[in-house]
């Protein structure tokens, strides 16, 4: 006889086995990204490992879809019949248990679909990191990409190869491209991010898909916001958010 323990939402204690969602009240939001962040991102991650619950990255190889549905519409009717695979999981996870869900066969159709295209990675990828969170280590990190003290993780050529731009210790950089001192007011952090996606030159091989990093992204524009005297939080003993072993000073 397999005894599954009730946990309260409130104490924090409800977590899944396999695919946690809370049940939908009236009007709560039906997109499989916000269905995601909401019911199942607390309790799991996406391809980062297990958390409460397991890593839902493959979860779609790893299972039916058929399966899945039962799964999220009642994990406990699946425990108590004897379910190979619910049971193992159960008890892999501590005998926590997630509320049973009266979900729609499109609500559940939609949030495999995400699931298995990867939309919690793409989702991930498109945020932008808001460089208002900056400390001064950041900064100084972000113009050492810039001017080319610190090589970019892909190779590509330093910003001030090609631009100039007017800080506090002085106007430096090159002509080719235009002056980047108030590039940060005219883009902002999407625009900016968009365009340090690419590489400035058209000879960069397709099969290299960013330019910088997102780290080094971070960094660059927050040397930009600095440089164009937008304030940023200032902590002078955070330590830096990127290391670079390549320093060529």
């Amino acid at each position: 006889m397999i005894t599954i323990r009730r946990f309260g939402v409130a104490a924090g204690a409800v977590a899944a086995a396999l695919i946690l969602v809370t049940p939908v009240r009236a009007g709560a939001p039906d997109q499989p990204a916000a269905m995601y962040s909401t019911k199942c991102k607390s309790c799991h991650t996406y391809g980062q490992g297990d958390l409460v619950g397991p890593d839902l990255k493959g979860v779609t190889a790893r299972h039916s879809r058929g399966w899945l549905a039962s799964w999220i519409r009642s994990s406990e009717r699946m425990i108590r019949e004897g379910d190979v695979t619910a049971v193992s999981l159960f008890r892999r996870y501590r005998q926590q248990r997630m509320p049973d869900h009266q979900l729609s066969d499109v609500q559940i159709e939609a949030l495999l679909d995400y699931l298995e295209a990867g939309g919690p990675e793409s989702d991930s990828r498109k945020a932008v990191r808001p460089t208002s969170m900056a400390g001064v280590k950041d900064i100084t990190l972000g113009r050492d990409l810039f001017f080319g003290r610190r090589n970019m993780s892909s190779g590509i050529a330093a910003c001030s190869s090609c631009h100039a731009i007017q800080d506090p210790q002085g106007t430096a950089g090159g002509s080719l491209g235009p002056d980047l001192t108030e590039v940060y007011s005219r883009y902002q952090e999407k625009g900016l991010s968009q365009f340090l996606e690419r590489d400035c030159f058209p000879r960069l091989p397709a099969a290299r898909l960013r330019a910088v990093t997102s780290d080094e992204s971070f960094l660059i524009r927050a040397y930009l916001r600095s440089a164009d005297g937008e304030p940023t939080w200032v902590d002078e003993v955070r330590a830096p958010s990127v290391g670079h072993s390549n320093d060529r000073r």
